[in-house]
């Protein structure tokens, strides 16, 4: 792989909500500009993805200088990693992430490489890391505000998308009164903004959100998507009921509540197996 040269960065906001902006707008002339329009799902997912890393190395290195010297094929083999970790680790939440993790198993070709290679420079230039790779990632919901910025105003307004603002979510989150081992329910969730917000003013409590289950539905597969990483981003455990469709739906807690079991149950099963065959030398060590 041949070395570039170190890049200059600008020192990030000390506002988190201004530096997510200019991370999504890095993104957004990124993508645009090589790309054109549709498949927001690629762009989103290269942010999401890079929501995984630290910002500095087990070593001390700066994360982001050594990303910015990968070639595209390195970011993409990074992100298929960093998809199968969380496939292993999470495979109850692998249908509501399909959205945008599904396209990394297909064949990449060479344009989509360079253009996913773009946009991940563009967003670890813009400080991506220096956000999602601290303490700050508690603060903001970068992916909501990438998505946001990525649709026209247009779609957004044909699809009724109007994000909670982060101070009207903190100020219901403080009006929530949750404790440890509670629910939080959002039936229009689009991100998940109103569950960071609660999840801050817990942690301000001395609470743990991961105690709590957070219940959410929205029309948008890719909202619900960018949700799901943001319970991972955001701390928020592993009792998470999502559901892809409308509020109105009878039943619809119940039904996305029994999707998750069961899926969590065929993840157990297939593990089991691989266990039992390894015992056997038929099945490869990891």
């Amino acid at each position: 792989m041949a070395a570039r040269k170190k890049a200059t960065r600008p020192t990030p906001p000390d506002d988190v909500t201004q530096h997510a902006h200019k991370i999504a707008d890095a993104v957004a002339e990124a993508w645009y500009g090589i790309h054109g329009s549709g498949r927001l799902e690629v762009p989103v997912s290269v942010v999401a993805v890079l929501a995984a890393a630290p910002q500095k190395s087990s070593q001390g290195a700066d994360v982001t200088d050594i990303m910015l010297q990968w070639s595209p094929d390195d970011f993409v083999d990074y992100a298929t990693n960093v998809w199968r970790s969380v496939i292993q680790h999470r495979p109850e939440s692998t249908h509501l992430l399909y959205p945008i993790l599904g396209w990394w198993f297909d064949e990449i070709d060479t344009d989509t490489r360079r253009h996913v290679h773009a946009v991940a420079r563009a967003a670890l230039r813009a400080g991506q890391v220096d956000l999602t790779g601290t303490d700050r990632r508690f603060e903001v919901d970068l992916l909501g505000t990438v998505l946001t910025v990525l649709r026209p105003t247009s779609a957004l307004k044909a699809q009724g998308q109007f994000y909670t603002p982060p101070g009207v979510g903190a100020v219901m989150a403080d009006l929530s009164n949750v404790e440890e081992g509670g629910s939080v329910e959002d039936p229009t969730m689009g991100t998940g903004g109103l569950f960071r917000a609660v999840a801050e003013v817990m942690r301000q409590k001395g609470q743990r959100p991961s105690t709590m289950r957070w219940v959410g539905c929205d029309l948008d597969g890719l909202a619900v998507a960018c949700a799901t990483v943001n319970s991972l981003i955001w701390g928020l455990g592993r009792d998470i009921v999502f559901h892809v469709g409308s509020a109105f739906t009878a039943n619809w807690e119940i039904a996305a509540t029994a999707q998750r079991d069961h899926l969590r149950e065929i993840a157990a099963r297939v593990q089991k197996t691989k266990y039992r065959l390894r015992l056997l030398g038929m099945w490869p060590e990891q």
